[in-house]
């Protein structure tokens, strides 16, 4: 747990037309569903704002969240004592870019991460050319900040790459997972520094991870090629898996699983990667993925955090965050169900004032 699209880069995600986007969308099945009490809750849990690429982390009595809310802007922290609802959650701008710079664009999939008593926020970000984005790193005492710049976490790995995280194992090992081409990780030396080259763990091979581009105005699966990519570790019972999210964040998206079946992360041949995918669109949800995990505030409870939209056009605008509770099958992999659509109430996380 976190403990406490597509067929070209340039295409590629992230906020591109803003809150008015967000907030002209419809609900389908809203009108019929049961009205919401007290004790329920519905999905989007941050209405009519832009939220590609949720990251929740549950600490000492809060809640984090960091998205893709600003991508040419900065980034943002907000704290709530509730998953269930952020309308009203302290909202702070933790870090602006440089004019101009290298990472002064396409400011996207920031997580929040607690390591050694100390708050590192990971981003990827580029100087508006997809090609040059790379992997950036801050540091922190408190989650809101103030943070110090790090710089770059990963100079080894001098070309295209996203979606950076972290995946710590039971000893304590640290390692660095990475999207270009496939999924990638690397060693890390500290929680700011990827120390070593990294290693391709898996690539697409599956028709639900193909990439996605526009054929005369419609999405359509490319023939050729895959794109995976934001990998997320979840570890239970011993057991270390990487969810992984496949498709378009703009069209058709899914999420799949790899499991860590051997004794060292920079062998290929210690992951293996389950065949069909965990969760992805219905009739209602559209480009469900890039994901996060947290739990109820009592500890009981393991909840699904992701981005998904109400309407398959668009492209990459008109994400909003959902969240929803997840368990585990009798072989003890995750089970995330169907993805709810808006407006279906669900019962409030387990020990939610």
């Amino acid at each position: 747990m976190n403990n406490d699209d597509t067929p070209g880069p340039a295409l590629r995600r992230r906020g591109l037309l803003g809150l008015a986007a967000a907030t002209g969308l419809g609900l389908p099945g809203a009108a019929m569903t049961a009205p919401q009490t007290q004790d329920t809750f519905t999905n989007p849990v941050l209405p009519g704002v832009e939220a590609g690429d949720p990251w929740v982390v549950w600490h000492a009595g809060r809640y984090y969240l960091t998205a893709t809310f600003d991508p040419e802007g900065g980034l943002w922290v907000y704290s709530s004592d509730r998953l269930s609802d952020w309308r009203q959650a302290e909202r702070r701008k933790v870090w602006t870019p440089e004019p101009g710079g290298p990472r002064s664009k396409m400011i996207w999939a920031p997580e929040l991460h607690h390591l050694d008593g100390r708050w590192y926020l990971y981003f990827t970000a580029a100087d508006g050319i997809d090609a040059n984005h790379r992997h950036y790193v801050l540091e922190a005492e408190h989650p809101m900040g103030p943070f110090v710049d790090r710089g770059r976490v990963h100079q080894e790995h001098e070309r295209y790459s996203i979606d950076g995280s972290v995946l710590r194992l039971t000893d304590g090992r640290l390692y660095w997972m990475y999207a270009d081409d496939g999924l990638w990780i690397a060693p890390m030396s500290s929680p700011t520094r990827a120390s070593g080259p990294g290693v391709r763990i898996v690539r697409g091979e599956h028709d639900w991870e193909r990439g996605w581009h526009k054929v005369d105005g419609r999405w359509q699966p490319q023939r050729d090629h895959y794109w995976i990519e934001a990998p997320q570790a979840l570890q239970r019972h011993g057991r270390d898996f990487v969810v992984y999210s496949a498709g378009h964040t703009a069209a058709v998206y899914y999420l799949g699983l790899l499991e860590l079946t051997g004794k060292d992360p920079l062998d290929p041949k210690s992951w293996a990667k389950h065949p069909t995918p965990l969760f992805g669109p219905t009739d209602k949800v559209f480009a469900p993925g890039h994901n996060s995990f947290t739990r109820s505030p009592d500890g009981k409870e393991d909840w699904l955090v992701y981005h998904a939209k109400d309407q398959a056009a668009g492209d990459a605008s008109g994400r909003t965050m959902r969240v929803q509770r997840f368990g585990w099958t009798a072989d003890g992999r995750p089970d995330f169900g169907s993805a709810i659509a808006s407006g279906v109430p669900q019962r409030k996380p387990s020990g939610e004032a």
